[in-house]
């Protein structure tokens, strides 16, 4: 889909290959929520989860200044020919590692599968087997009220992400009169503060686990503390001054939000098993990715006159 673009020849191609790509993408969030209950004990889920997370903003700190790079010497349509081929050779690893569940993969050992498996149960979770092994409908997904709580809140933390995301090389230019090669120059900073928040988020919760906290107290205060973060940074988002301060406190906020979103993205597998952690994995990725498009519709009419500050109002008020 990404190679695809090339082939647009007009807004409504590119917005027909834009479609695609986002149908096809969806499914890397919760086939990750799900891969990671499956192969990660709970005390060790959210740091999985902030690895996972941390490629996508690694790829921002190499794609930005790589793409600015490559524009010089190749066309626009070239560009996405070469990014969508890099993309695929991502799947000769992932058939390669990932051929079966840990019950049935031929690499474990009996000690590493005992692990796996045994950690996945915890204390929490334990105490009836029959909760253990609870995989409701979609309808009785949606009639716990914990489900609504992973729903709503990344349904409000997402969007900040796709703000900053969609909008960091617009506000550059918009507000700094910055060129290509500035915006590859400057873009990449933001993403170096969400994979620092991301390895942080999970981090944080692995120690206070093994601290003794239980599940609900660690996810809970590791959110709070990612929102907390974030909501400082993006009111000072209004009036930043120059253009290297701009782009730090958006690494900070983005260090904020990956600190909170991958500890909400590993609430599923904590409150379900089997096949439901994905089912709950994507309504929440749904709800996530409504709430980033109200947010980013909105940003052209928010800012017609120049002033972004109304937007990192609205995300400051996500945050809290």
């Amino acid at each position: 889909a990404t190679a695809a673009h090339a082939l647009a020849q007009g807004a409504l191609g590119l917005s027909i290959v834009r479609s695609i790509l986002g149908v096809a993408e969806a499914g890397n969030w919760p086939g990750a929520a799900k891969s990671n209950a499956e192969w990660f004990p709970t005390n060790e889920r959210a740091l999985a989860q902030g690895i996972f997370n941390s490629g996508a903003a690694i790829g921002g700190i190499v794609s930005i200044p790589m793409i600015a790079f490559m524009t010089v010497f190749f066309s626009w349509k070239m560009v996405f020919v070469i990014v969508g081929l890099i993309g695929l050779l991502w799947l000769i690893p992932w058939l390669v590692l990932v051929k079966a569940p840990p019950e049935k993969h031929p690499w474990l050992t009996d000690e590493e599968r005992e692990y796996i498996l045994t950690g996945q149960k915890t204390t929490e979770s334990s105490e009836e087997n029959e909760e253990e092994e609870y995989v409701p409908t979609t309808a009785g997904v949606l009639s716990h009220k914990q489900s609504w709580g992973v729903i709503i809140s990344s349904a409000a933390i997402d969007p900040i992400w796709w703000l900053f995301v969609f909008w960091i090389p617009i506000y550059l230019n918009e507000v700094y009169g910055m060129d290509v090669k500035s915006i590859g120059m400057y873009g990449w900073v933001p993403y170096v503060g969400a994979m620092l928040g991301a390895w942080f988020g999970g981090l944080l919760a692995q120690n206070r686990m093994k601290a003794g906290w239980t599940v609900n107290k660690t996810r809970k205060f590791t959110i709070s503390l990612g929102c907390l973060i974030m909501l400082p940074a993006l009111l000072a988002m209004a009036n930043p001054g120059a253009p290297v301060v701009a782009v730090l406190i958006m690494a900070v906020i983005l260090f904020g939000f990956q600190t909170a979103i991958g500890n909400v993205q590993t609430l599923p597998a904590d409150l379900f098993s089997g096949k439901t952690v994905g089912t709950l994995a994507g309504l929440s990725g749904m709800a996530a990715k409504l709430g980033a498009v109200g947010l980013t519709s909105l940003v052209p009419w928010l800012t017609a006159d120049g002033n972004y500050s109304p937007a990192f109002v609205i995300g400051a008020s996500l945050a809290t």
